[in-house]
């Protein structure tokens, strides 16, 4: 399997003899909430998993875990005005309304024992362990979206993965429980009702819900996504993000990381709040922040140092805090692709900058071309060459 398809890859827990993890009968289902009730964090253990992806410096990765894993200062009071913030400036209102779907019983219609019928099942599959959910997840799907208003009110079900355990990254959507495979099968019909679930006050229902929202790419899911980035849970924070990186195409995430570089350096917003946005941005790879964010270098504490680490991974290039020569390197080759700064800087004459290259040239690409930050120059150069001719074949292809 190519590098283009690890993220695809199925999850691990502990020492689990396969990529399918035995589920626990239901009085043995996973505890909801953090095993020691602490502030909230389940983040993986360290190594290659879902954040190397995002992080192809390891630095800056390991920086924001450490700056965004504790409390916001303000409490409730910043994640709430983080999240205002950020609605506010999305210009889909009008899809988020169509997509607010009621919280009503499953309706009843003929044959009137339907809905009783609809819940034995649902709460059937939400018992079923891996590969054993296929005849009520067909029967569901054949009724159509008249039991999705029950999948709501019984999801998550028995799971099929416990996000306390140890793992390398988190599975799919559709791989979490037999309930979550059914919502994410319904497609755009069950969308309004993942809405809801990432609203939810039970954080353990908004986790496994961001993983199902990532499969179901629509505009009604970018608000709840966006508040979510903001997430007092550090799993739901995460998720969240992982999930917009897959939506980068979807009306609204345009506005949504143009309220992200507003906030980045709003410098009313509390610091966790900023960081947070400065971390998506990064994830986003968002290369309109770069003038945004050139300022910020001169802010105290840890912006500064978070500013200089984003710009440093956007660009592929390192101007320390001194201001000017980033404005001048931006008007140089803003009008360029970050794919070619990218190629452009394998031969930077900083290791960790090839680093940082070739990881994120790899992830978008498939292939390295036997490159290796540590190769002779002449070397470096070759694999250079080979991606200029991919690139310029996938340019104007």
């Amino acid at each position: 399997m190519g590098p283009a398809d690890d993220r695809h890859s199925t999850y691990l827990i502990k020492n689990a003899p396969s990529d399918r993890v035995e589920a626990p009968m239901p009085s043995d289902s996973p505890a909801p909430g953090p095993p020691d009730g602490r502030w909230r964090s389940s983040s993986p253990p360290p190594g290659d998993g879902l954040e190397a992806e995002w992080w192809p410096d390891r630095e800056l990765g390991n920086a924001f875990r450490r700056w965004t894993g504790i409390p916001p200062a303000r409490g409730d009071a910043g994640r709430a005005a983080a999240t205002k913030f950020l609605v506010e400036h999305l210009s889909v209102s009008e899809l988020t309304a169509v997509g607010t779907a009621p919280r009503a019983s499953m309706p009843v219609v003929e044959p009137p024992d339907l809905a009783e019928r609809v819940r034995v099942m649902v709460t059937r599959l939400g018992m079923h362990g891996p590969n054993e959910e296929a005849p009520d997840h067909g029967a569901l799907l054949a009724i159509g979206p008249d039991a999705l208003p029950a999948l709501r009110d019984l999801f998550p079900g028995r799971l099929w993965f416990n996000r306390w355990e140890p793992h390398v990254q988190p599975p799919k959507g559709h791989s979490v429980s037999g309930l979550c495979r059914t919502l994410v099968a319904f497609g755009d019909a069950a969308v309004p009702y993942v809405v809801e679930l990432l609203k939810e006050d039970d954080p353990e229902i908004r986790y496994y819900a961001t993983l199902v929202a990532e499969e179901l790419p629509h505009p009604i899911l970018v608000e709840p996504l966006a508040a979510a980035l903001f997430d007092e849970d550090q799993g739901v924070c995460r998720s969240a993000l992982h999930a917009l990186e897959a939506f980068r195409e979807q009306e609204g995430v345009g506005q949504l990381q143009q309220s992200l570089r507003a906030l980045a350096v709003a410098s009313d917003a509390d610091q966790r709040s900023r960081l947070l946005a400065m971390r998506a941005l990064a994830v986003l790879r968002d290369v309109k922040c770069i003038e945004a964010l050139i300022p910020a270098l001169s802010e105290r504490s840890v912006l500064g140092e978070a500013a200089w680490r984003v710009l440093r991974m956007l660009t592929l290039q390192d101007f320390g805090t001194d201001q000017e020569p980033w404005r001048a390197w931006l008007r140089e080759h803003g009008h360029r692709t970050r794919i070619e700064w990218l190629i452009d800087s394998m031969n930077h004459d900083d290791r960790e900058i090839r680093t940082i290259a070739i990881r994120d040239l790899r992830h978008v690409s498939g292939e390295d071309y036997g490159y290796r930050p540590d190769m002779p120059a002449d070397q470096r150069r070759a694999a250079q060459e080979r991606y200029r001719l991919w690139w310029s074949g996938t340019n104007h292809s």
